[in-house]
């Protein structure tokens, strides 16, 4: 069932991938922050992935105010944290809102860019039942004029997470995601990091496909879904 809606934010339009199990069960729902890629195989291939295990999945293209002649891997450049914001807030807004989508489990989640977003709007946005990050770098520096960081907001987190990362991964490195495991845990907000030693950056990404990454990203998978089961069973 999966389609493509549009939703407006600031006066602009904004494409929301959706896409759940063909049922009508009311279902929790995940918001899913896309990669540097963007609509591309990989976050097909995880928005299949959440579906298959019976959750609601609603992908927003936070890239809607920047010109299509730009190519998606250089879009980032463009990005603001404050539009950012209003547009998982919105994306949130959009779940919650479906008929068959349990609105009170609603996760947000996020690969890389989409990671540090994931910090972002759980820092920034009340309501969300979990946090899932999968190595989500750059989370020590603002987008746009700022002036707080994803870090900056890591106090404000009112729901448990969980995080993914790559023990030869420069951004995030180990010692940024120790740093924010420390910020957490000085706020008392309840996580789960995940450490693999011998991977880098973008374990998930079956175009990687090492026999290293192939199992940091199956047993990453497990361990997320077991998380997500625990917080709200699909």
């Amino acid at each position: 069932m999966s389609k493509m809606e549009t939703i407006v934010v600031g006066g602009s339009p904004m494409d929301v991938l959706y896409d759940g199990p063909a049922d009508s069960k009311v279902r929790p729902g995940i918001l899913l922050m896309y990669h540097r890629g963007g609509f591309d195989d990989f976050t097909k291939l995880v928005v299949k992935t959440l579906v298959d295990a019976g959750y609601r999945v609603a992908v927003p293209d936070v890239s809607h105010r920047t010109s299509r002649d730009v190519p998606m891997k250089d879009r980032k450049q463009y990005f603001k944290d404050a539009e950012v914001i209003a547009d998982m807030k919105a994306g949130y807004e959009f779940l919650k809102g479906r008929p068959e989508v349990l609105g009170g489990s609603i996760t947000l989640m996020g690969h890389c860019m989409g990671g540090r977003m994931a910090f972002l709007g759980g820092g920034a946005i009340p309501g969300f039942s979990a946090l899932v990050v999968f190595y989500g770098g750059g989370v020590l520096l603002p987008w746009g004029d700022g002036p707080q960081t994803p870090f900056d907001l890591l106090k404000n987190i009112r729901c448990p997470v969980i995080g993914f990362s790559g023990g030869q991964d420069k951004n995030p490195s180990p010692e940024h995601m120790q740093q924010i495991s420390a910020e957490l845990k000085k706020h008392g907000v309840k996580h789960d990091f995940h450490l693999y030693p011998d991977v880098g950056h973008g374990f998930q990404n079956p175009a990687h496909g090492s026999p290293e990454e192939q199992a940091a990203a199956k047993d990453s998978w497990e361990k997320a879904f077991k998380f997500l089961k625990q917080m709200m069973p699909a």
